[in-house]
């Protein structure tokens, strides 16, 4: 079949678009487009390459503040001029700052920008915030579709006029897979009996994360008499600090960093609470992927981790900050089982009526046919 043309995914890092993008370019080329990449190679290219696709290395730098970006943004350049896309679809902050500026320089005819959460939030410092604002205004001029993956966010770019000349929407999120995410009753909340509580984190190891509050709900815990391993998956600039701060409370062997892992299904069967303390989400991934395992959630009540956990329902939303809440609600679910387990059981119920992987792709086939097909 002749390609009717072809899309770029744009993103800083490969294993941002190897870990949740996959599945949207295998849809479009099923739809009949060709689809490249174009991001920094972190180790991940060659994984996206066996997918089948052909990937451009651009040196973007996460810091936004990097001279490298200039030359990526030039090569990027180069790339949508010689290539013809008839789309692009950004994500990641820098890569959708420069290449939606480049594409409507390139005269690429549909540039769509979906944000992981903006960079600008409640909890951000003011002057971030404003240089974020005024970042994501400036590019907006030259977005067609902008997809939010939260109801917040979605709000401040209508309210904010955030794409004065195109279209906002609101998409959940990039899906989970329910069924490869699927808990079987030997690994379902049971009580403990006096047996250690396994408590589960996952995410990058970075400032926003707030992993420092977390060993200290571990601390506290310990301190009213419950038994625990807090398993911290991920890996980051903060790891060695993070280290050293639970050794500092003698909890060395209390605290488990496994580092990175592809695949979190098995740490997340031998877990029973999932802990979440990051001040800036967008929709997070992991705490679907523990969500659709039917684990109990104990969060700060950010922005995008409220669209998930209906509190006192699938867990519990604690003001951010407030660690002494946090490890009450942990020290709850520890001595109510049954509460637990229902919890568990409607957060799957949830992520399967609302956020699965296949009614994500379902809509993100109607707006790509809406963007490609009904206004090309």
């Amino acid at each position: 079949m002749e390609s009717k043309g072809k899309v770029a995914f744009i993103a800083t890092v490969d294993v941002h678009i190897y870990a949740f993008h996959i599945p949207f370019m295998k849809l479009l080329e099923s739809m009949g487009y060709g689809v490249e990449v174009a991001c920094s190679d972190t180790g991940f290219t060659e994984r996206i390459e066996k997918e089948g696709f052909v990937v451009h290395k651009i040196p973007f730098s996460r810091n936004p503040l990097s001279l490298s970006n200039a030359g990526a943004f030039i090569i990027l350049l180069h790339l949508l001029k010689a290539n013809n896309y008839i789309m692009i679809h950004t994500h990641t902050p820098v890569a959708s700052f420069l290449g939606r500026i480049a594409g409507k320089i390139a005269k690429v005819p549909h540039i769509v920008y979906t944000a992981h959460g903006f960079h600008f939030h409640e909890y951000g410092s003011r002057l971030k915030n404003f240089a974020y604002f005024r970042l994501e205004k400036f590019a907006g001029r030259f977005t067609d579709v902008l997809i939010t993956i939260n109801r917040d966010d979605y709000e401040i770019a209508k309210k904010r006029n955030l794409v004065p000349n195109g279209r906002i929407i609101c998409i959940k999120g990039v899906g989970v897979d329910t069924e490869k995410f699927k808990l079987d009753d030997d690994h379902k909340f049971r009580a403990l009996d006096g047996d250690i509580l396994n408590l589960l984190t996952v995410g990058r190891l970075e400032r926003e994360k707030n992993y420092f509050h977390l060993i200290k709900i571990a601390y506290l815990l310990k301190q009213k008499g419950v038994k625990l391993k807090l398993f911290i998956v991920g890996d980051g600039p903060l790891k060695e600090r993070i280290i050293s701060y639970a050794k500092s409370l003698k909890l060395e062997s209390d605290c488990i960093f496994t580092g990175y892992l592809e695949d979190t299904r098995e740490v997340l069967k031998d877990s029973h609470i999932f802990v979440f303390a990051s001040s800036r989400e967008g929709l997070p991934v992991s705490l679907m992927e523990a969500m659709t395992m039917e684990k109990p959630v104990v969060a700060y009540n950010i922005r995008g981790v409220r669209d998930l956990v209906v509190d006192r329902v699938t867990g519990f939303l604690v003001p951010f900050g407030d660690v002494d809440v946090f490890a009450e609600k942990v020290k709850f679910l520890y001595e109510h089982p049954e509460v637990a387990r229902d919890m568990g059981r409607k957060a799957r119920e949830r992520i399967v009526r609302e956020f699965s992987l296949e009614i994500i792709l379902k809509d993100m086939e109607k707006l790509y046919r809406q963007i490609l097909e009904e206004n090309p």
